[in-house]
């Protein structure tokens, strides 16, 4: 390895999640590069939300993370919810922007209705014509790339047409958005499906993605990993073969910002940090030793 790319290395973004219960801890500056925050929770103008944003955005990058797009959804969101996020962007001039695949709005009376859930997806052609455009939409009106989460989800589908991960490259392709590679989710999925060997699907879900799409990746772990069916609630620290499968996406997409989602049963804001200083350490590692 070349000085260069052993300095190149050492420069991985890592970041966290940050949740209310952390606002007050976050505000004293820590060893991460950015924090993610959901969107929708600022949607409000001005007030304690803002002052909060404000003042943690003169520590850090401002990772958006939307959970309301729906950028699946055949009904498109309206224009009066993308503009509220518009606004965020114009703000912050986030450091990445992002959402999931997945659908949430419909219409009812012809109004808009959201589902208040991020609901899966088929993987076919219809789909994938409707978020081209959705995401062609998003990105003309925030004037920036944004990036498409791939969900965790506990209903098997059974009319797809396009493999997931072929989905995703040819999203990617046709609209110049990215990826945000959530590796748990993909863990979680294999789980459920009962697969005879989860971190074997996780490893060929990797493999299959075109390198130049993956720009943020997320690990995130649950508390009780030895369940049959994992729901994907970010109750726990990131598990055993989530970090084997973290160190074949780093060896595939190089220094990819990394974030710790944890959501529930929250630990103190030091081991949130702890965790994301970990990442960075063994991403390090990885790629001195390719």
């Amino acid at each position: 390895m070349s000085n260069y790319e052993a300095m190149e290395a050492k420069m991985i973004e890592v970041g966290v999640g940050l949740r209310s219960e952390h606002y007050q801890a976050a505000m004293t500056p820590a060893s991460i590069d950015f924090v993610e925050v959901h969107a929708e929770n600022f949607f409000a103008k001005g007030g304690a939300a803002q002052d909060i944003l404000k003042a943690v955005s003169e520590h850090y990058e401002i990772s958006l993370h939307g959970t309301s797009l729906g950028l699946g959804s055949f009904h498109p969101p309206p224009l009066s919810h993308l503009q509220k996020m518009k606004r965020l962007v114009d703000d912050y001039s986030p450091y990445l922007i992002s959402d999931h695949a997945c659908f949430s709005w419909s219409k009812e009376h012809n109004s808009p209705v959201h589902a208040g859930d991020l609901l899966p997806i088929l993987f076919n052609t219809e789909t994938l014509e409707v978020m081209i455009k959705n995401i062609n939409r998003v990105q003309d009106l925030f004037g920036q790339q944004i990036l498409l989460e791939n969900i965790s989800s506990y209903i098997p589908m059974h009319d797809d047409t396009i493999p997931e991960t072929e989905f995703f490259n040819l999203l990617c392709q046709s609209t110049g958005c990215g990826m945000l590679l959530d590796i748990h989710n993909v863990q979680v999925n294999a789980v459920n499906r009962h697969s005879k060997d989860p971190l074997n699907d996780v490893l060929t879900f990797v493999s299959e993605l075109e390198t130049a799409h993956v720009k943020q990746l997320h690990l995130a772990g649950i508390a009780d990993t030895s369940q049959d069916m994992w729901i994907d609630d970010h109750s726990g620290p990131v598990s055993s073969d989530t970090w084997v499968a973290y160190a074949a996406a780093i060896k595939r997409f190089g220094s990819t910002p990394t974030l710790i989602e944890w959501d529930s049963k929250l630990p103190q804001w030091s081991r949130l940090v702890d965790e994301a200083i970990s990442a960075a350490s063994y991403a390090t590692k990885v790629l001195e030793n390719e």
